[in-house]
């Protein structure tokens, strides 16, 4: 049996499509869809029904899910403990970061990286949710929220503070807000509740007159472009925001939206040479860049 078709099986079960199992992949659809057809001769019996909602499995494909979910668990297991056994300098780190830190910040750090490094490539996938490490999906997250799990070693690297903003030409169009409560008669460019909301920031917009909430997104950078045209106010990244002059921060004592800034990676792959490597350098570049993160 062809365990990738396995593989294949648990990934459109858990996306539900053809097409965004082969996007998790990193294969082709066809060919996810061969393997899968190819598995269903070999079965003698069909694993998916086609739906309006999407392939969903059938009596057998329910049956079968959760063995395959087991072997897809020890490959990664598998992998992982060969990959922590390579202590060679060479090869790919895979990174996740938000986009303020992947957009805005690690560019600027990579070229002094490579220069240290120059054999290790560098992959970087710009996601504002988690990736699943265990999965190898990346083999460093930075992440603004420490995770529970106890197989992944996880290091405070600073804190990363927002703030909320204001255009300058927002203000002088709109006024600027003198108290808290000023904010109901304003408007705001607000967080898509996808992304997931904090304690603090669903207190943040209760201030906000919910019809006056006139735009959302799920893009940390749109929403910084969306308050520089005057949108409405908005809680942003000091380090992305305090970078450009024509946005104001209110409040600069009073409001503060503040996380801590963690690496992580799985334990079983931290002793990898080539993503030590990564680690340690993450980990230099985020303290020497404090301030930055903070507003200071």
């Amino acid at each position: 049996m062809d365990w990738r078709a396995l593989q294949d099986v648990v990934a459109v079960a858990e996306t539900g499509s053809l097409s965004a199992a082969s996007r998790r992949l990193n294969v082709s659809q066809p060919t996810v869809g061969r393997r899968i057809e190819n598995l269903e001769d070999k079965l003698g019996a069909v694993l998916f029904t086609r739906t309006a909602q999407g392939l969903l499995l059938t009596e057998l494909g329910e049956n079968i899910i959760e063995s395959a979910k087991r072997m897809q668990e020890e490959a990664f297991s598998i992998e992982r403990i060969a990959t922590g056994a390579n202590q060679q300098l060479q090869g790919t780190v895979r990174l996740s970061l938000i986009e303020d830190l992947g957009i805005f910040w690690l560019p600027k750090k990579l070229a002094e990286f490579h220069k240290q490094f120059p054999q290790l490539s560098v992959e970087v996938n710009i996601d504002n949710k988690n990736v699943n490490l265990l999965r190898r999906e990346a083999d460093i997250a930075v992440r603004l929220a420490r995770p529970g799990r106890p197989d992944l070693v996880c290091r405070k690297a600073g804190h990363f503070r927002m703030a909320l903003y204001a255009s300058r030409e927002y203000l002088a169009e709109n006024g600027t807000p003198k108290r808290f409560s000023d904010l109901k008669n304003h408007f705001l460019v607000g967080f898509d509740p996808a992304m997931g909301f904090s304690k603090q920031l669903i207190k943040f917009e209760s201030l906000f007159n919910s019809i006056n909430i006139r735009h959302r997104s799920n893009s940390h950078m749109e929403m910084i472009e969306a308050t520089r045209s005057g949108i409405g106010c908005s809680v942003l990244s000091c380090l992305v925001a305090d970078s450009h002059d024509d946005l104001v921060r209110l409040w600069p004592r009073q409001f503060s939206h503040n996380q801590d800034i963690w690496l992580v990676t799985h334990a079983e792959i931290h002793k990898n040479a080539r993503i030590r490597a990564m680690f340690d350098f993450l980990i230099g570049a985020l303290e020497e860049d404090a301030d930055s993160f903070t507003g200071a």
